[in-house]
């Protein structure tokens, strides 16, 4: 009943509901922002609207030409203003872009107005080990703290710092004590049920899957790249992708490998069915 703001992923799309990207860190989704926002020319409502916020809606153009709702989707308390402000059923943003789940859900409070969830998913250690060397370097980050300099990345799976089921958690809204197989299993229900998934390892099907789900490429939303040039701006984003950050491997079942893997078995339960939705599953959907 909490999430109803959001359309069954297997019911027809109607015009009045707006996509909604998940935003699992570290996972490209800064990168498909880019390209929503810049080759699409799509509207988006995320956290680049937070400067811009007051006591009502409207689009703001940046220098580049990209358009955000001046809205903050990056914190409970964001969303909570956003919904005062009647986002949800405002038709003003052409995709939404967050990670609360849940708080996302109450924009939607409408039978006409629904949210349509996608999401991009990784392996969740290999996600872990990127996201620990990102926070090492990302000062530009509100989450980045003096802490990660000094940690080897042992230190951090053993550390309070380090991801722990954070996709389980954040879709059962479970963000804080222990996480137990009913959140599994309620993680996995809303997945299949809520979300169109797509997999980080498998960028380019994952995009056009989005893309043909919701019809974006037989529609000019206006931005600053001609629907003639998509394509082209789509291939060199996808080439030189947003807040890729290199770092050292880590080798598969090795200590700091099942170290992690203890902190994070739930969500490598979920990606796992994530990997059955979208190879066996979702494919139907969108076909």
């Amino acid at each position: 009943e909490q999430l109803d703001g959001y359309a069954e992923i297997s019911e027809p799309l109607d015009d009045h509901d707006l996509p909604v990207f998940w935003h699992i860190p570290k996972c490209g989704g800064t990168t498909l922002q880019d390209m929503m926002s810049h080759c699409f020319g799509m509207i988006e409502a995320n956290e680049v609207g937070k400067t811009h916020v007051k006591d009502e809606l409207e689009i703001i153009a940046l220098d580049n030409g990209n358009r955000y709702v001046n809205v903050d989707l990056s914190n409970p308390n964001g969303i909570e203003h956003a919904k005062d402000l009647g986002f949800g059923a405002s038709g003003l943003a052409n995709v939404a872009i967050t990670s609360w789940f849940h708080d996302t859900a109450s924009l939607f409070d409408d039978d006409i107005h629904r949210g349509r969830c996608f999401g991009l998913l990784r392996h969740p250690i290999r996600r872990a080990v990127s996201m620990f060397y990102y926070l090492k370097d990302a000062t530009w980050e509100h989450t980045y703290s003096d802490v990660y300099k000094e940690m080897d990345l042992e230190e951090y799976a053993t550390s309070q710092y380090s991801e722990d089921n954070w996709m389980t958690r954040f879709l059962t809204n479970q963000m804080s004590g222990n996480v137990y197989d009913r959140h599994l299993d309620l993680a996995k229900e809303v997945l299949e049920s809520k979300c169109l998934v797509g997999l980080m390892e498998d960028f380019s099907v994952s995009i056009n899957r989005f893309d043909h789900y919701f019809g974006w490429s037989q529609r000019d939303f206006g931005g600053p790249v001609s629907m003639a040039n998509r394509g082209t701006c789509v291939a060199r984003v996808i080439q030189h992708p947003d807040n890729a950050h290199p770092h050292p491997k880590v080798e598969e079942d090795g200590e700091v490998w099942n170290l992690l893997l203890k902190k994070n078995k739930y969500d490598l339960a979920l990606y796992e069915h994530a990997r059955h939705l979208f190879y066996n599953v979702q494919s139907d959907i969108v076909s």
